[in-house]
């Protein structure tokens, strides 16, 4: 298991293009990816449950990682959640 913590640093925070983008990041890895805030998780690969985190910029978010690609998936999720630019 793999845990890091990332700021938001995207100034919307974590809107619906970014957790988009986080659903399609995650689903490319094997291994299971939540991500945690003020007591709420979420498992990284539903959309509706990113957004619900309701994470604006500053906003600490835990990672965590389990499985054969843990290390992978942490290192990708970690640089696009603290990316203040998000295609």
């Amino acid at each position: 298991m793999q845990i890091r913590q990332v700021c938001v640093t995207h100034p919307r925070g974590l809107h619906a293009r970014v957790a988009a983008r986080i659903v399609l990041l995650a689903s490319r890895f094997k291994c299971r990816v939540e991500l945690a805030l003020n007591g709420r998780t979420a498992d990284a690969r539903n959309i509706v449950a990113v957004m619900l985190l309701a994470a604006g910029v500053g906003s600490a978010i835990r990672i965590e990682t389990s499985g054969v690609d843990e290390r992978e998936a942490l290192d990708a999720l970690s640089a696009l959640i603290s990316s203040k630019h998000v295609l």
